[in-house]
């Protein structure tokens, strides 16, 4: 595994500030949405199962009310004394209510008593009396007497085997007695039944109160009609749906068995919430139910998650942009931190990058020179200021002791270098006078010997500040004269230099070796032989430029290559290298430009395309004597 390496201070201290901040941030704001959001949950599920818990209460009301009107009915003497006279006709005569004044009596007080009953408290919307021989009386939408088919009654049998108790069912208006159902057979309702005994306990009939089943379930319908991600469902003890209402736009389907299954399979406890999938359709619900004591009903909330939890949501937007933001914040407090604290030492920085070689060898008072003005308010800031400026009082001193011993090195070398020209210069000469002596050439031997002299007392005072252009020339040419003494017309050579060149400051015997060299590889060709020595000043540029050339065969291609490799390579060398006596011609005069010129130093050698070889040496016009060149 890589380890990723910060590239400055501020990098590093800014990552591990923001690091530190972001991760304790987002773990305090993880903790705070997760409790928020826990509160938000149990309060959105306590709010769904007191609704539940409303719906039931409002249901078990009504449920109440028709219970308590049939029971009124049961137990009321009044009621009693005259449904025993209704009754007490021998199933085989049969009466009317025109035959027979005491039975109309009977009736309409009877009639009369479960209509007030019914007005007093508007529990139902019809009650009915049957007999055990299907007479029945009614009050309430129909007033008056019909005998029906008890055994086709929806409830007959569950009622008289409950032997009391009460059977609530759901009917349509169709299955009701005409003119009960006033023909409205898509109207349901609710219908609550139980046998009715006499003081003896024997079973004389069954008393049915009717209500409208909108009546009922109207609460549910008011708070649905208020919140169309609401719904409601109810069950009864057998499963079988009540609500909602069925009919020709509602009719039954497998919404029934769904809503049945996620009670009686899934197996929800009753008052915890838990997530399902509408039956309707795929939208996810949430869905809470409670199961009522008094009825047995089971009534069903359900409502969309996503209106549910719309503050969760809300909540969960809010915390997103807070986080971001605080994120944000914690990215600027760290920048401006790790900013604070290493300004210290980016102006430190700063001193010591603009402090050059030519501050430190000025001598100035480096306490001042490396003094921050506004350290900071760290104590170990200002230590490491402290501690830097001592250390580059010890530089100061330090640099200016490697300037003066530089300095002499320097110069040592470059008479070492010149030195080394002054044997190489008398073995050439001496060599010279021993052919031409041999030659007879006694006159000539005597003129070369007047130049050799007057060469011999230019070399023989070194100067290591150098001597004037025009001295050196002079010097040249005293040695090609001996040269023309000793090669007689096969030997041409001119010089091309422009008088302002004359005065400039160059090195002792820079241009005789390019010369000395020309002589020794140069002249292996047939003569004549021809040199031309040219100058060049370039005024913008201050730099000055001495060629040599020759119309020789030229340099061997893997000599030429050997030395330009030389020039190129010493370009990067830290120090001068060791000097040789043997072999120091051009090598020579090179190092001697770069001790002298340092970066402006410029050498160039290369084979002319008409033959013979052109060598190129310079400078600039103002000596650059650098200590960072070796």
């Amino acid at each position: 595994m890589v380890k990723y390496r910060f590239r400055t201070l501020q990098q590093s201290l800014f990552a591990y500030y923001s690091a530190v901040f972001i991760v304790f941030s987002l773990i305090v704001a993880s903790l705070l949405y997760v409790f928020l959001a826990n509160d938000i949950r149990s309060r959105s599920a306590e709010q769904q199962k007191q609704l539940g818990n409303s719906m039931v209460g409002n249901l078990d009301q009504e449920i109440v009310k028709m219970n308590n009107f049939s029971m009124n009915i049961v137990y009321s003497n009044l009621v009693k004394e005259h449904f025993s006279h209704y009754l007490s006709p021998a199933e085989d005569n049969e009466q009317t209510l025109t035959s027979d004044p005491a039975f109309y009596k009977d009736t309409t007080t009877l009639i009369d008593v479960i209509l007030a009953i019914i007005s007093s408290s508007n529990t139902a919307k019809q009650a009915n009396i049957y007999d055990v021989n299907g007479k029945m009386l009614g009050a309430g939408a129909f007033n008056g007497q019909l005998s029906v088919d008890l055994t086709q009654r929806p409830w007959y049998e569950e009622t008289w085997a409950r032997n009391g108790w009460r059977v609530i069912s759901l009917l349509d208006g169709g299955a009701l007695p005409m003119p009960t159902g006033q023909g409205e057979s898509d109207k349901p309702y609710l219908s609550l039944t139980r046998v009715y005994k006499d003081g003896n306990y024997v079973s004389q009939g069954v008393v049915e109160i009717l209500q409208d089943a909108g009546t009922v379930f109207q609460h549910l319908n008011d708070v649905q009609a208020g919140n169309e991600d609401l719904s409601f469902y109810v069950l009864n003890e057998r499963n079988e749906l009540l609500y909602p209402l069925l009919s020709n736009e509602n009719p039954l389907n497998a919404l029934h068995s769904d809503v049945v299954n996620l009670i009686r399979n899934d197996r929800y406890p009753p008052g915890t919430m838990q997530e399902v999938v509408d039956p309707k359709g795929n939208s996810k619900q949430m869905m809470t139910y409670t199961t009522s004591q008094e009825t047995g009903w089971t009534v069903i909330v359900m409502q969309s998650k996503q209106s549910l939890f719309a503050n969760l949501n809300r909540m969960a937007f809010l915390f997103m942009g807070a986080t971001l933001a605080t994120l944000i914040l914690i990215l600027l407090l760290s920048y401006l931190i790790s900013k604070r604290v290493t300004l210290p030492l980016h102006r430190l920085q700063r001193i010591i990058q603009k402090t050059g070689v030519h501050d430190l060898s000025t001598g100035q008072d480096s306490g001042q020179l490396f003094k921050l003005e506004y350290p900071g308010s760290i104590r170990e800031m200002d230590e490491l200021n402290d501690t830097f400026i001592q250390l580059n009082q010890q530089l100061v001193q330090s640099f200016q002791d490697m300037l003066a011993i530089k300095s002499q090195e320097t110069d040592a070398r470059l008479l070492a270098l010149q030195s080394q020209m002054n044997p190489h210069f008398l073995y050439n000469n001496i060599t010279n006078i021993s052919i031409m002596a041999e030659e007879g050439m006694n006159e000539q031997i005597v003129a070369f010997c007047g130049h050799i002299a007057s060469m011999l007392r230019y070399i023989s005072a070194p100067n290591k500040s150098g001597v004037p252009l025009e001295k050196e020339i002079d010097y040249c040419e005293r040695y090609l004269e001996c040269m023309k003494i000793r090669f007689e017309d096969d030997l041409f050579y001119d010089f091309h230099v422009p008088d302002s060149m004359k005065n400039l400051q160059v090195p002792m015997l820079l241009i005789q070796p390019l010369l000395e060299n020309v002589m020794k590889y140069g002249l292996r060709d047939t003569p004549p032989w021809k040199l031309h020595i040219i100058g060049e000043l370039d005024t913008l540029q201050e730099t000055w430029l001495m060629t040599v050339e020759d119309n020789g065969p030229g340099m061997e291609p893997e000599a030429l290559k050997l030395i330009q490799q030389y020039i190129q390579q010493s370009q990067e060398w830290e120090r001068m290298p060791e000097l040789e006596i043997n072999g120091m011609g051009l090598k020579n005069i090179w190092i001697r430009l770069k001790l002298w010129y340092g970066s402006a130093a410029h050498m160039h050698i290369s084979n002319k395309p008409s033959g013979g070889v052109s060598i190129t040496i310079g400078g600039s016009i103002r000596k650059e004597h650098s200590l960072n060149s070796w």
